[in-house]
């Protein structure tokens, strides 16, 4: 990925986690939180698989590994 497209991705990143509540982001600093995880669930309860196409909620659950 070029440098500008990631700083850009990277700032748009921090901008939608500084929402997050502080106790949730110290314990992904920390490691106690499997982020991908937490990631693949909420991709499948979308109905969204790995690539970011929907496919439903039982395909992309599979697909995900949930």
């Amino acid at each position: 990925m070029p440098r500008a497209i990631s700083q850009g991705l990277e700032h748009d990143l921090a901008e939608q986690l500084s929402a997050l509540d502080t106790r949730f982001l110290l314990a992904i600093h920390h490691g106690d939180v499997d982020v991908q995880a937490v990631a693949r669930r909420l991709l499948a309860e979308r109905g969204i698989d790995g690539t970011g196409r929907w496919v439903g909620f039982a395909p992309a659950a599979e697909a995900l590994r949930i």
